[in-house]
Order: structure tokens, then C-alpha cells, then sequence
């Protein structure tokens, strides 16, 4: 039988290191919350206990004491996944993370005079915009509203976030296109007329969650700006890093 303390793969979490003394239930708590968060399609007892290499005893009583909290959720097919109470905990941290964000935003929207905004995941299959902003020096641009939401699978900012996470069998083939160039291109998608060009914000040590762009009123230059949309999300990447840790 495995070891509560063994542990024989990573789970790219900040709690990879060893925990304080007196601290290893609480270690292996949040180990699990990392875990599930780097499998968005949830994990068994079972791959739970072989992927962080405890005993399976440790993983009922802590998945338990997660449920009660709202961190974890079951599903019919008996696999565990984050719950709606992380997110709740994560809209605390949401005033921070717009603060950091509007200085790289409002570079991003005056250098390419269109508007920019940031977008996250929600779930599996939606996201929400959570930061906007507008260009100063243009007579015409297009207003976004923060809180807009829409499926993950549409648009330029929902298709670099599913760019920047593991390929799946049945995606589309824009957001192939979109992994292998780096950003995501659409045109009319979301809205007629609008134009959106985004790329995955990538932490150094997980899958994308949420993504940078720009959407104007007509097609932009996009050797132009594509490469400006790129440099801040891996600026942002390093910020979200920051945050978390």
C-alpha cells in the first residue's frame, strides 16, 4: 500500500514542496484541489490515489471534507472535479487581478487602436469577460461589456483558451490552427461586423484558464498586432503565476 508520504509524480502545484510539520493533511487537501485542476474532465479514486501516491483511505476522507466544503463536486460517472466553491473563492481574488491587468490592457488597446480585454474560463464549456478596455485615440471602436459570457468553443477569446489546454478529439479545427500558431483568429463569430484576435495567458505551470485579445470593427493587420497580443499574454502568464503563488 502507497505511502501518504510518498510522492511520485508532480502536480505542478506550489504544494509539490514539503509541507510544515503538522501540516500534511492540509498539504494533501490542497494536492488534490491541484490535481483536479490540471484534469478538467475530473479523476477517479482510483487515478487519485496512483497520481498523488496516497493511500486510498486518505483520499476518501479528504475528498469528503472537500465535498461538505463545496470544492469538489462528484459526477454520475463517479468522477470527482473542482466545485462552484472554488470559484466563489476565486471571485475574491478577481479586484487584484483586474488591477494588474489594466496597465498591460490599456498598453495593448492604444498600441493596436482597438479594444482589448481579458476572458476566463468558466466551467468547462463557458467563459466570462473579466476585464475590459477601450482605445482613447479612435473615432470608432467596439464596446465590450465585462461580464459578457459565451461558449468556450466560439469566438477568438474562447478558442485560445481551449488552445492553450490539451487537444481534444472532437475540437474544432480553428482551435487546432490556433494551437499550433500561437493565437486565435475569427471574424463575425460572435458578433457581425467584429473582428477578434486572442491568445491563451498561460501560467508557467499549468493549462491556460483564461486568455488576452482585441476585437475592432473590421479586420486589423494581424502580423501587425499579433505579435502584441502575444507578448502580453506571456507577460500576463507571468502575472497570473504571481498571484497564485
Amino acid at each position: 500500500m502507497l505511502n501518504e508520504d510518498r510522492r511520485p509524480v508532480s502536480t505542478g502545484s506550489p504544494a509539490d514542496s514539503a509541507p510544515p510539520p503538522g501540516a500534511k493533511t492540509l498539504d494533501t487537501g490542497l494536492r488534490i484541489l491541484w490535481a483536479l485542476r490540471n484534469h478538467p474532465d475530473g479523476l477517479t479514486h482510483a487515478e487519485l490515489t496512483r497520481t498523488l501516491g496516497i493511500e486510498r483511505t486518505a483520499v476518501y476522507r479528504l475528498i469528503g471534507t472537500l465535498q461538505s466544503n463545496r470544492l469538489v463536486t462528484r459526477t454520475e460517472r463517479g468522477r470527482y472535479q473542482l466545485a462552484l466553491g472554488v470559484l466563489e473563492l476565486g471571485t475574491a481574488v478577481l479586484p487584484h487581478l483586474r488591477r494588474a491587468l489594466a496597465p498591460e490592457l490599456r498598453t495593448l488597446a492604444e498600441n493596436c487602436g482597438a479594444t482589448a480585454f481579458v476572458t476566463v474560463l468558466d466551467g468547462e464549456t463557458s467563459c466570462v469577460v473579466v476585464a475590459v478596455t477601450e482605445p482613447s485615440r479612435t473615432f470608432t471602436h467596439v464596446a465590450y461589456r465585462v461580464g459578457t459570457r459565451h461558449e468556450a468553443g466560439l469566438g477568438a477569446a474562447g478558442m485560445a483558451i481551449l488552445a492553450g489546454r490539451p487537444a481534444k478529439l472532437d475540437e474544432r479545427a480553428e482551435v487546432t490552427a490556433a494551437r499550433e500558431r500561437g493565437y486565435s483568429v475569427t471574424s463575425g463569430e460572435l458578433q457581425p461586423g467584429a473582428w477578434g484576435l486572442a491568445a491563451p495567458i498561460a501560467p508557467s505551470d499549468g493549462l491556460a484558464v483564461a486568455s488576452v485579445g482585441i476585437v475592432s470593427i473590421g479586420t486589423l493587420a494581424e502580423a501587425a498586432v499579433a505579435p502584441e497580443v502575444l507578448r502580453v499574454a506571456k507577460r500576463l502568464g507571468r502575472t497570473v503565476t504571481g498571484i497564485r503563488g
